[in-house]
């Protein structure tokens, strides 16, 4: 026997919730064709600008252009911060009143920060970006499927040998710095996937990507926002309590119900309960581990929970 029942919106709740999932990629797993995590370095010309012979390809396999990587990685985190790595002034000016608003007039610079550069704390966050001739910075590229909403601070660590016992082992402070030892040698943008090191001590390692891929072992902490969608099915006591089910009927009886489906204190079971949309078709099946009575006293109330990205 089926039956329908309207849903209303008291009946629906939808609640958000996050999920971690820990990654960890250990020299040529970076490379594989279903990771994509990618190794580049960026290197400011001595003109500053951009030309073709500073095209210097970067990169495992989308492959960029190192002049490029220099400029979008200042664009993007670094464009407050070329003056003073605690931020650039912001310059305002000041109104001098006249005797009318033709005598009004204001003083000073107008310029100042104008672009957003994706801050990882509400502490005073110190950034140092090299600014000389060939400067030099390397960037970690983590593809947004491997990394959800962002990755969850304080989780990710860079480690590298290189071939002469040189050891770079590198965490996050959890403040959007990257660590080694005590010092900050970058930083993270967790909801980017994106790690910079700008001071020149990994330069020679991504130089040539097969060396840090090779040598290197990136590890980190996912952050995913799942959606759980509980619908409430309620019977009344009033409801539903009349059966069709053939099985109830005796075929030796012409079609009869059987005795006991008959008496005042039989009420139909469930076993299965299907969602349906406007127009009828049926999305998805909620099976009962065991058959369940309805009261002809009480409501009866069943919760149809799944989860959705």
């Amino acid at each position: 026997m089926s039956v329908f029942k309207q849903f209303t919106t008291n009946d629906i709740v939808i609640t958000p919730f996050n999920v971690n999932k820990e990654f960890s990629f250990l020299n040529s797993e970076v490379s594989s064709s279903n990771v994509g995590i990618e190794y580049y370095l960026g290197v400011k010309p001595s003109n500053n600008i951009f030309v073709s012979s500073s095209n210097i390809p970067t990169g495992i396999v989308n492959i960029e252009n190192t002049t490029g990587v220099y400029h979008c990685i200042k664009q993007l985190y670094y464009s407050n911060y070329l003056s003073s790595s605690l931020g650039d002034l912001v310059t305002t000016r000041s109104f001098i009143p006249g005797a009318d608003k033709e005598g009004d007039r204001y003083v000073g610079r107008t310029n100042g920060p104008r672009f957003e550069n994706y801050l990882q704390t509400n502490l005073s966050q110190s950034r140092y970006f090299p600014t000389g001739s060939n400067a030099k910075l390397s960037v970690i590229s983590i593809p947004t499927k491997l990394y959800g909403n962002n990755i969850v601070p304080t989780t990710f660590t860079f480690y590298h040998e290189s071939s002469d016992g040189g050891i770079h082992n590198i965490t996050d402070d959890g403040e959007g710095n990257l660590l080694s030892s005590s010092l900050i040698i970058g930083q993270i943008f967790y909801a980017h996937g994106i790690a910079v090191f700008t001071t020149g001590g990994l330069e020679n390692i991504f130089t040539s990507s097969t060396s840090a891929v090779t040598a290197s072992t990136i590890s980190y902490q996912s952050s995913y926002n799942i959606f759980e969608s509980q619908y409430k099915c309620v019977i009344r006591e009033n409801e539903f309590g009349y059966s069709q089910n053939s099985s109830l009927l005796s075929g030796s009886l012409d079609d009869q119900y059987y005795d006991f489906a008959t008496g005042s204190i039989f009420t139909p079971y469930v076993t299965t309960i299907g969602l349906y949309n406007d127009n009828q078709d049926l999305l998805m099946v909620a099976k009962l581990s065991q058959p369940i009575p309805l009261s002809n006293n009480t409501d009866t109330t069943f919760i149809v929970g799944f989860d959705k990205t």
